[in-house]
């Protein structure tokens, strides 16, 4: 059932992607947004709220886009840095001693606040997959500064990820619905998200129940339960970004909110999760196959995850998704060509995995948020 909320809000650009937004009619007096879903009783008292809904302006996506993409870049370069340090100068020298592992170490927090922040400002759907930017600054970087070899698949593998990015940025939502505390409540309140978290937890208990039996035969296996807990991993950092944003901008005091202090927790236990259920695939599987399936499976898990908890295709047409969607795959091919086929696949040190207890490389906050990296996709 449509509900009047999500016909569409007037917005700086009328015309997103082909469809005109129409102006937003809030329900008649005493009546209880169709949002409300399940539980309507919950949000009666807010429909009040829904009645001057407006939209992101057009110029906060470009921000959001820079600031995803400048994030990757120099979060892949602050680790290439700790990679250096690691393999450089006096082997008998503790890593925390040099420099350019420190410099290493805060370029990748400054990298990590960026991608943190982009979801403030851009659809989730269109950030996650633009961690492929990692890809290609990893190979870059390592065949810069540690003398790894550049090969011809990864020239193609570039190109192609920057083709796929293009056509992202260019089909994606130009606008998305302003965010604050009680839309949120609303949206995770309502009947299509529910029935899409329940399907997702049955699917995880299903999944881990194999794992358990067949984690060190099939790859996939581990890797679902990854991508499963990052959507909503990724789900819950937009949500508190742009309830920190909202505050910065004195809109909102997202710190007098519990959701704010929900959504944190939630991400922290989700990420924590997965970081345990991708150390446990690279023990059995060397990068060249955990990084591409990895980032095909947590990319569209993202994608999805966005699509019916934000509403963030809602005013798109049907050609337009088609169109990302086939951006989204010459992605995914891209970065499995640069993956793909490098020595020594199970060095999970050399090979761009250094487990979150043995180093500091990796974090919990950031692609969606960041967990650590692999060979280049920062996850």
């Amino acid at each position: 059932m449509q509900s009047n909320l999500y016909r569409g809000v007037r917005s700086p650009s009328n015309d997103i992607n082909g469809v005109e937004a129409q102006p937003y009619r809030a329900p008649g007096a005493g009546t209880i947004s169709p949002v409300a879903g399940l539980f309507p009783g919950a949000l009666g008292d807010i429909s009040d709220e829904f009645r001057n809904i407006q939209s992101d302006p057009d110029e906060s996506i470009p921000l959001g886009i820079i600031m995803a993409v400048v994030g990757n870049l120099v979060t892949t370069l602050g680790l290439n840095l700790q990679r250096y340090a690691h393999s450089s100068g006096d082997r008998n020298i503790p890593y925390l001693q040099k420099k350019l592992w420190w410099v290493g170490v805060t370029l990748m927090v400054l990298g990590e606040v960026g991608n943190f922040a982009a979801y403030g400002f851009a659809p989730a759907t269109l950030v996650a997959p633009l961690g492929a930017v990692s890809v290609v600054a990893n190979a870059i970087y390592s065949t810069v500064l540690l003398g790894e070899q550049f090969r011809r698949r990864d020239v193609s593998g570039t190109l192609l990820v920057i083709l796929g990015g293009a056509g992202l940025v260019y089909f994606s939502p130009r606008a998305e619905r302003q965010l604050d505390t009680q839309l949120l409540l609303a949206y995770i309140f309502s009947d299509v998200f529910f029935m899409y978290s329940g399907v997702l937890i049955l699917m995880f208990i299903a999944i881990f129940s194999y794992s358990r039996i067949y984690g060190k035969r099939y790859v996939g296996l581990d890797l679902s339960l990854c991508a499963i807990l990052g959507s909503w991993t990724v789900l819950s950092c937009k949500g508190l970004s742009v309830s920190l944003r909202m505050t910065m901008l004195s809109e909102e005091d997202a710190f007098n909110s519990y959701v704010t202090y929900a959504l944190l927790a939630f991400m922290i236990f989700t990420a924590t999760l997965q970081i345990k259920f991708l150390n446990r695939a690279m023990a059995n599987f060397g990068t060249s196959q955990v990084v591409p399936v990895y980032y095909v499976l947590f990319t569209l898990a993202s994608v999805v995850g966005g699509i019916v908890l934000y509403r963030e295709f809602e005013r798109l047409r049907l050609s337009a998704i088609l169109a990302f969607f086939a951006a989204v795959a010459i992605t995914f091919f891209g970065v499995y060509l640069i993956t793909s086929g490098r020595e020594n696949p199970n060095d999970a040190a050399e090979d761009g995995f250094i487990p979150l207890d043995a180093d500091e490389q990796g974090s919990l906050l950031g692609q969606g948020p960041k967990l650590t990296q692999l060979d280049g996709v920062v996850l």
